[in-house]
């Protein structure tokens, strides 16, 4: 079903500002034209334009960081609903959760987030974040939405804060100056505000979760016969390859790329300093324009606990596991 949008952000999120990134499309007489792939650059600067558009248009922005929390942790916390957490993290009080724990001993339900480095080898452990957190193995801190599925493996736990793959720093960055800030100025947040058809019924500005590892398979990326070999982002050669086969099948199903962006893209987006995170922004985006025009649908799981507590990657088809509640 396709979707009444205007305007498509997409947002590959950092901690250092050199690693944040965006792309933007807008909806031109029935297609979708790409016109930006940049730096975020100042982030409240950035709200505010979202929140200008918004008077007038229906904006989408895609999140690459996880936005709402495992089952298992509002068991611990005692939070029934994700509004409520929000509520909480604007207080004074619930200002411990954006602190990461240096020692198992700070590991606290309402402080879950852990190392805050690695230390000497076998240092630090993830059986110190399920014992600190009375859960009874570290697969209960996965969210639904973050398990291997058949078309990739598991997103990272955001609890722990250590390796390469970590997501946890970058979500505690993004909802204290994004997230927090956006609602303050009547952002709505998909799933919990509700389904997307409804979020879009008049202008305003709608977060998305999104995860471009997901979205890879959508676009069948790994699958592509590449002269170079296996497609792997972090290689200017492959990302080059890829965009090159992508493109022009983009353009059969009216999504479009301004000459600008072509030029910036032609090389694989070997951006300095963006490297991979510009391509991640740019196929985000991608992703997005996917949903609006009902190409992929929005597959959110009928289930109480995901559009309350956990929320759900946008598009993504609902695994095996059962879910109840």
């Amino acid at each position: 079903m396709p979707f009444d949008i205007d305007d498509i952000y997409h947002a590959d999120w950092s901690v250092t500002a050199k690693g944040r990134w965006k792309a933007h499309a807008c909806r031109k007489n029935g297609d979708w034209l790409i016109d930006d792939i940049s730096p975020v650059g100042d982030i409240p600067l950035f709200i505010n334009i979202l929140a200008q558009q918004a008077k007038e248009k229906r904006v989408v922005l895609g999140l690459d960081f996880p936005v709402g929390l495992c089952r298992a942790w509002y068991q611990k916390a005692g939070f029934k609903t994700f509004a409520a957490v929000l509520d909480w993290l604007k207080k004074p009080a619930g200002q411990c959760f954006f602190e990461i724990c240096e020692t198992p001993d700070q590991i606290t339900p309402t402080r879950p987030f852990y190392p805050v480095r690695a230390g000497a080898k076998g240092h630090v452990k993830r059986a110190h974040l399920v014992d600190s957190l009375g859960v009874d193995d570290f697969a209960q801190l996965y969210r639904e939405c973050e398990k291997a599925s058949n078309s990739r493996p598991a997103a990272a736990v955001p609890f722990w804060t250590l390796g390469a793959n970590q997501v946890g720093k970058a979500m505690l960055h993004g909802w204290q100056n994004l997230l927090l800030p956006g609602i303050e100025r009547g952002c709505h947040i998909w799933p919990f505000d509700g389904e997307l058809g409804c979020l879009l019924h008049q202008p305003g500005v709608t977060f998305i979760e999104t995860y471009p590892g997901e979205i890879y398979g959508w676009l069948g990326l790994h699958h592509m016969n590449l002269p170079s070999g296996r497609f792997a982002k972090s290689r200017q050669e492959s990302r080059c390859e890829v965009l090159a086969q992508l493109i022009p099948d983009l353009a059969k199903q009216g999504i479009h790329i301004t000459p600008k962006i072509q030029a910036q893209i032609a090389n694989g987006i070997d951006n300095a300093n963006g490297k991979d995170d510009a391509f991640d922004a740019f196929i985000g985006v991608i992703g997005l324009i996917l949903i609006a025009i009902g190409k992929r649908a929005e597959n959110l799981p009928d289930s109480d606990r995901i559009r309350t507590q956990e929320g759900w990657i946008i598009g993504q088809q609902q695994s095996e596991t059962h879910l109840t509640g």
